[in-house]
């Protein structure tokens, strides 16, 4: 990933909140190909549901107090652009896994996705953590290309379906030391 000096950020990461809820929720219907590529659209309160319980890991004692949504705004106008989240410690405790990752359909191929995941490094490095990792639909060839050439090139297992067919889907655990 190219380094890109603090000071010429276009996008800034915060913490996502209520106010923000419908806009991101509008964000996730951008995704016109999700039902495809993942077998399942957002539900209609996904949002919500993030900002309430957490979108947590399927693993014993998962808190909503490592789980961090964060939304994606553009430095200049404060424009949302996309969000993700992050929740610290899974799979295992030195690694932040981000379970969704996305930017608005209006902003992509501008370069806000490589700023934000690099601001998202910086974030997890300072609180110690030394890879992030993220699940890959195989499907999703946008992604996976993305991902690789952001640095996640190191595979951490496949999950899913074991034959190919329009209806069965599977997902590629990726990920990228930080430190």
């Amino acid at each position: 990933m190219v380094a890109i000096e603090k000071d010429h950020y276009r996008v800034t990461l915060a913490d996502a909140s209520m106010d923000e809820c419908d806009a991101l929720q509008q964000i996730c219907h951008t995704w016109e190909d999700k039902e495809y590529l993942e077998g399942s659209a957002f539900e209609k309160d996904y949002i919500r549901q993030c900002l309430t319980y957490g979108d947590l890991p399927p693993v014993p004692g998962a808190s909503i107090e490592k789980y961090r949504l964060k939304s994606i705004r553009l430095v200049t106008s404060r424009q949302l652009v996309g969000f993700s989240d992050i929740y610290l410690g899974y799979p295992d405790e030195q690694t932040a896994w981000i379970s969704i990752f996305l930017i608005d359909t209006k902003f992509r191929k501008q370069g806000y996705a490589r700023e934000a995941l690099e601001q998202i490094a910086h974030y997890c490095a300072g609180m110690g953590y030394e890879s992030l990792a993220i699940g890959v639909h195989l499907k999703n060839w946008r992604a996976l290309r993305f991902w690789y050439s952001a640095g996640f090139t190191s595979i951490w297992g496949i999950s899913g379906d074991k034959d190919y067919a329009n209806d069965s889907f599977a997902v590629i655990k990726l990920g990228k030391k930080i430190v």
